[in-house]
């Protein structure tokens, strides 16, 4: 009977393999590192029957290797033919195929190819597949899949236990998240099989100290981390606690003492080496703890230490762009972004730097191109504040349409407000009026063309008619691409405390339909959402059955609620902020990435999940509006109310 239920699993498992991949073939079956494979693929899913061009990488993966490259594909009737040689330090391989950027994810199970040595799945294949189902998938359209990365893994530890060892944060990880009510107690059973083999090496002790982390037992960790530390007084925890106190150190000399410091240790110390290629960037950070002093000459002075151009243009770009939002220094903000955009444009279009090893040639020229499109945008704008108007619209031309054919609404904007000072009112209004119709408006577009219309009409009447006639295309189909991605998810519940130390409880909110906006100070995309949603904040404010809630999480700082505070009094939000000092809600809505919005119905019930933020205030406000009048009329929540 037993064997019976194994073979019958077996078959289960081929099946399932075979039929997700049934536009998908290769030879040989069953291949071997070094192995030239042979691949047949017929688009599928979101590219299914594209007359776009069809793109192809494959990304290849080793025990202490990884790399990408493009494909050739080869067209055959409605077939793709490409081949892909590997080596013998190989394991495992996915790929990616594409068409006008849209991925065919394979209804979310991906292409993937494992390698066998005598047999059977070379060591670290399934490792890698795990990998992918948690992590690497989504550079090919492959949302996360912690069920499979589990399973992947399991079966990795069960062909080579001595795996587990080396997996074991990322093993242990996975369960806490997929099996939550067993997970105590395995991690419990592995701390203490640990430590009856003996706790021999620095690694062992940071492995229990991870799983009680993972376990979320910080006061056993705490005990085990002492003890390591007194075992291992030069261990690798030094590197750890060192950057911490690089990172967190506000005073300026301190800093510059630890980074003294850590140049030492890079240079005399083999355990401090591999962070050699980092030197630039750990310069960049006292440079930028001068700049935030205004102390210029310093800033200067450490800048001019840091060798790798690329780390430079970047420091550069990152003040310059700041300066200007308050026109403070714009001569000097000018001498930064011109070296910045001279220095990308150059990368553009004879790079001396090399292809990092893991994009593929065609997303290496991509990337040059649009970070050189970003800072002649920031040189443009810099331009603009100086009141040369003229000397700023080339590039901000290039940047905003040549280069990103208007898709940027950031770009878009510069664009706009430069075009308005150069050009005569017929061709700018034109093009604006077509960054309006593709979504990727912004609020000082919106003042232009009023200004336009007024001129035009000589009366303001009717403004509003013509924006939302400019919108409607657009709207309709954000509609219909929402109506298709609403949700019926069980939120969870949670109660935290606002910055004034008030708790709240998400059950309070029974009955409202709820925005939960979770964000941090350090991240660029949540502060660039903001004055769009003070727009809605505002719009909604003598609305009883709405309430927004922004909840601060991942925070860096030593005073988190502090730094958050600050953070919305001086920019005068009128947002209710709770702080998620210990990253257990973030945790709870599985968030991976911030800003990351929830739109949750009158029952709880999860209906919209929005990620990112695409530099719209207008297509924010639009999008989040038809989110919340969806969600306030939501039906078919199944019986489930998470309140």
């Amino acid at each position: 009977m037993v064997a019976r239920k194994l073979i019958f699993f077996l078959l289960l498992f081929i099946a399932i393999k075979a039929s997700s991949q049934t536009n998908f073939t290769f030879s040989p079956e069953k291949p071997k590192p070094g192995d030239v494979i042979t691949i047949t693929y017929e688009p599928a899913g979101d590219i299914a029957n594209t007359m776009k061009p069809i793109e192809g990488a494959v990304y290849l993966y080793g025990s202490k290797t990884y790399k990408v490259q493009d494909l050739i594909l080869t067209r055959v009737g409605k077939k793709y033919t490409t081949t892909v040689q590997t080596d013998t330090s190989i394991n495992f391989l996915h790929l990616g195929f594409s068409a006008d950027n849209k991925y065919d994810n394979n209804y979310n199970a991906g292409y993937w190819i494992q390698f066998y040595v005598g047999g059977k799945e070379k060591k670290g294949s399934f490792s890698s597949l795990s990998n992918f189902y948690e992590y690497r998938g989504r550079m090919v359209g492959v949302e996360r899949n912690n069920e499979k990365a589990l399973e992947a893994m399991e079966k990795e530890i069960a062909l080579y236990p001595e795996n587990k060892k080396p997996n074991l944060d990322g093993y242990y990880s996975l369960v806490n998240q997929v099996k939550k009510d067993q997970a105590p107690a395995l991690i419990q059973k592995e701390i203490e099989s640990l430590l009856k083999a003996g706790l021999k090496e620095e690694s062992d002790y940071s492995n229990i100290e991870n799983l009680y982390a993972i376990a979320k037992l910080p006061e056993q960790g705490k005990i085990i981390a002492a003890i390591r530390k007194e075992k291992f007084p030069d261990g690798k925890w030094v590197i750890d606690e060192t950057f911490q106190k690089f990172s967190t150190e506000k005073d300026i000399a301190k800093k510059e003492e630890i980074l003294a410091f850590i140049l030492k240790k890079i240079e005399t110390d083999k355990n401090w080496e591999h962070l050699k290629p980092f030197i630039g960037f750990y310069k960049s950070q006292i440079a930028s703890a001068y700049a935030s002093k205004k102390q210029w000459d310093a800033f200067k002075k450490t800048a001019a230490e840091i060798s790798n151009k690329s780390d430079l243009a970047s420091l550069y770009n990152n003040f310059a762009w700041e300066m200007q939002k308050t026109s403070d220094n714009l001569p000097l903000a000018e001498e930064f972004s011109r070296y910045a955009t001279e220095y990308t444009r150059s990368e553009w279009l004879k790079p001396t730097e090399k292809k990092p090893h893991n994009i593929t040639g065609k997303q290496w020229d991509k990337r040059r191109e649009q970070l050189y499109a970003m800072y002649a945008d920031t040189y443009a704008m810099v331009m603009y504040r100086m009141g040369q108007y003229k000397k700023g619209l080339p590039y901000s031309k290039e940047a905003a349409i040549t280069i990103m054919k208007g898709k940027d609404a950031d770009q878009n904007n510069t664009y706009a407000l430069l075009a308005e000072k150069v050009l005569p009112a017929k061709q700018y209004k034109k093009e604006i009026e077509q960054f309006v119709k593709d979504g990727k408006g912004t609020s000082d577009m919106r003042e232009i063309l009023k200004a336009v219309y007024i001129k035009e009409k000589k009366s303001e009447a009717g403004f509003d008619d013509y924006i939302a006639a400019l919108q409607k295309e657009n709207i309709q189909r954000m509609l219909a691409e929402l109506k298709k991605s609403m949700l019926s998810e069980t939120a969870p519940v949670f109660a935290l405390n606002d910055i004034d130390g008030k708790k709240i409880d998400i059950t309070d909110l029974k009955g409202k339909v709820v925005i939960i906006d979770f964000w941090a100070t350090w991240c660029g995309p949540c502060k660039a959402s903001f004055p769009g949603m003070q727009k809605m904040v505002n719009k909604y404010k003598d609305d009883p059955n709405v309430k927004f809630v922004f909840i601060d999480t991942w925070e860096r700082g030593e005073d988190k609620k502090k730094d958050a505070g600050d953070f919305i009094k001086t920019n005068k939000y009128s947002f209710h902020v709770l702080m998620d000092n210990d990253n257990k809600v973030v945790e709870q809505f599985k968030v991976e990435g911030i800003p990351t919005k929830f739109v949750l119905d009158k029952n709880g019930i999860i209906r919209f999940k929005a990620v990112g933020f695409d530099g719209s205030d207008e297509k924010l406000v639009n999008e989040l509006t038809a989110m919340i009048d969806m969600a306030s009329t939501a039906v078919g929540t199944e019986g489930k109310k998470a309140f």
